[in-house]
């Protein structure tokens, strides 16, 4: 008896675990989320300065234009086009200590689709100020969407390891 108990329960488990024959139809109120767009960032460089930040983006790519705000706002929060909605809340912070740059630019080095419609951005960058040490050497910037546009959603420094 034991031995058809052993059977059945084998049975049932590998029939609980076995795939639904049921046809999967979507969710309506799913979100779809768009495949990371490819950019051309091969020889491109950025750079801003305070006295010569500009509005508008002339780059064709939703990603470079989220970066460049992003750096805009960081060098100068109180920029015209500085939208708090649009990136981290941390690069609004105003204390002298942070030493805020007022020259920063970057060149973009790696694209990596992350989990959930979202990527990082790699990049190389310098400026001439510590803010939070997020201005020089490897800097990612987490990117994703809101409202049906790219936004800097974090920023992270990676140690280089020689």
């Amino acid at each position: 008896m034991k031995k058809y108990l052993t059977i059945f329960l084998a049975f049932g488990i590998l029939a609980a675990c076995s795939d639904k024959t049921e046809e999967n139809t979507p969710d309506d109120t799913a979100t779809v989320e768009a495949p990371a767009p490819r950019i051309d960032y091969a020889q491109k460089s950025f750079h801003f300065s305070k006295d010569s930040l500009t509005a508008g983006c002339e780059d064709d790519s939703e990603i470079i234009c989220a970066i460049n705000l992003a750096v805009k706002c960081s060098i100068d929060p109180k920029f015209a086009e500085c939208d708090k909605s649009k990136m981290p809340k941390f690069i609004f912070m105003e204390d002298e200590s942070l030493q805020r740059p007022t020259e920063s630019g970057y060149k973009i080095t790696k694209l990596k689709p992350i989990a959930e419609g979202q990527m990082e951005v790699y990049t190389q960058s310098q400026c001439n100020g510590q803010w939070f040490g997020l201005c020089n050497g490897n800097i990612i910037y987490v990117m994703g969407q809101k409202d049906g546009h790219w936004v800097v959603k974090d920023l992270y420094a990676m140690q280089t390891i020689n």
